[in-house]
């Protein structure tokens, strides 16, 4: 949990420092691109690990939570849009409840946007890599048992 904080930490001081050089009227506008932000990663990493969970055991964890759902919600935007309102009750509870923010941003240092960035593109890098495991990969593993039989 330290290196998550210390990730929104340097994600705190970075977008504070932007909004102070663009001197925008509304003070709290970096707290709230940082909370969008990590809430829309965070969704963007549970759903490479349903798509890692289905590659290797077969087992469908988003067809299997929207049986559950009502209808509205049961198709794949409701999903996306379920999943993001999750990942944003995460993040509220685990940086920004009873102003947490102001602990994370007084206790750990600003490193220049450096685990930001990190953070952003090793996301995105899993989100494209567990689309393409399984997209490509499973089917290559099919065609390579059909050229065999």
């Amino acid at each position: 949990m330290n290196l998550y904080y210390a990730i929104i930490g340097d994600a705190l001081h970075t977008k504070r420092k932007t909004r102070k050089k663009r001197k925008t009227d509304n003070k709290y506008e970096w707290i709230l691109l940082v909370f969008l932000f990590f809430s829309g990663f965070l969704m963007f990493n549970i759903f490479s690990l349903f798509v890692v969970i289905d590659f290797f055991t077969g087992y469908n964890i988003i067809i299997g939570i929207e049986q559950f759902l009502p209808g509205a919600l049961s198709s794949k935007w409701g999903f996306i849009i379920f999943l993001y309102f999750s990942c944003m009750c995460i993040i509220y509870f685990s940086i920004f409840h009873k102003k947490k923010y102001r602990y994370i941003y007084r206790n750990y240092k600003h490193r220049k946007g450096n685990l930001y960035i990190a953070y952003f593109i090793v996301s995105w890098l899993l989100l494209i890599g567990t689309l393409l495991l399984r997209n490509y990969l499973k089917w290559g593993v099919v065609f390579k048992v059909a050229v065999l039989l």
